[in-house]
């Protein structure tokens, strides 16, 4: 427990980021003078204004909040804060230099990778596709370039084999706020020291497009299509070939190895493997269907 509390200002967007500020908020070694977010942004068809949910929090915990399209908009602001350091989770953008030196002890980072390992802005998702055992946990020093600061911690976290990104991003988040409130504080009395990374074994994740989402069942086996539902299904959701049209989506299964009968809700895949279609979503109506259903629909139109 420090003399005084430690002045922090949060960085931070996703749902992800939010475990992180209500431990930073709960516990009486930090005082959260500021959140820094994203600007509200436009969803549904509607276009309707949606506030991050970052946002809603610090609006519950009536902590200032700034939303700037360049940050260096508020750095006056920030900077008479007399802030000690910045703590930041998902908030979607680089930071600048001159943001950076505005806090005496830095801006600490926590990052649901095994950094280098997965460097850049999908790192659940990431792994999810790739079909990952397990992925890392990573408290690090937030510099200009992305995800390469200095190590404070890590830890390994396992990845079950039917979780879905959600499901690790409440999990990870959970985990990332209670390692952000143990060891920031530790981090600023310098008892914790940083590891440089080895940028030689880096690996980097890409910006996510509408165009992951698309499943080949020609070129992926079952667990692979599988694996990119699980990352995907949510955002920006998950298309294939079916009966000559392309359809989302929205639950299936691998059945690797299936040697049965052709079924019209079983998909050929490769190397052997089959993935069952348990849900699709009609790309007219927009409901949730099964796949016979849906292919009888398309029988009766055409007669």
């Amino acid at each position: 427990m420090t003399d005084k509390p430690i002045r922090v200002v949060f960085f931070g967007t996703e749902d992800i980021s939010v475990p992180t500020l209500k431990a930073l908020i709960q516990d009486q070694d930090y005082d959260v003078v500021a959140v820094v977010t994203k600007p509200d942004s436009q969803r549904g068809r509607g276009h309707k204004l949606v506030a991050p949910a970052v946002k809603e929090e610090a609006l519950k915990n009536s902590i200032k909040i700034y939303q700037p399209a360049k940050m260096k908009d508020i750095a006056d602001e920030l900077t008479a804060l007399r802030a000690d350091v910045g703590a930041l989770v998902a908030y979607g953008k680089m930071l600048p230099d001159e943001t950076l030196g505005i806090f005496p002890h830095g801006i600490i980072n926590f990052h649901p990778s095994m950094l280098p390992v997965y460097r850049g802005p999908s790192p659940i998702i990431t792994a999810v596709m790739n079909g990952d055992s397990f992925t890392g946990l990573t408290i690090t020093k937030v510099t200009h370039a992305m995800d390469s600061g200095e190590i404070y911690y890590q830890e390994k976290a396992p990845i079950g084999p039917d979780e879905t990104v959600e499901d690790l991003n409440t999990r990870f988040g959970q985990r990332g706020g209670e390692l952000m409130a143990q060891k920031l504080k530790d981090i600023v009395a310098g008892k914790i020291q940083g590891v440089p990374q080895d940028d030689e074994t880096a690996i980097y994740c890409h910006m996510i497009t509408k165009a992951d989402g698309d499943l080949d069942p020609t070129a992926m086996t079952a667990r692979e299509c599988y694996n990119r539902w699980r990352a995907l299904h949510t955002w920006p959701k998950c298309r294939i070939p079916l009966d000559g049209e392309a359809v989302i989506v929205t639950k299936c299964e691998p059945l690797d190895n299936y040697m049965g009968e052709d079924w019209p809700d079983i998909i050929s895949c490769a190397d052997n493997t089959s993935l069952h279609l348990i849900e699709i979503q009609n790309p007219k109506s927009g409901k949730r269907m099964k796949v016979v259903d849906y292919l009888n629909g398309k029988a009766n139109e055409k007669d």
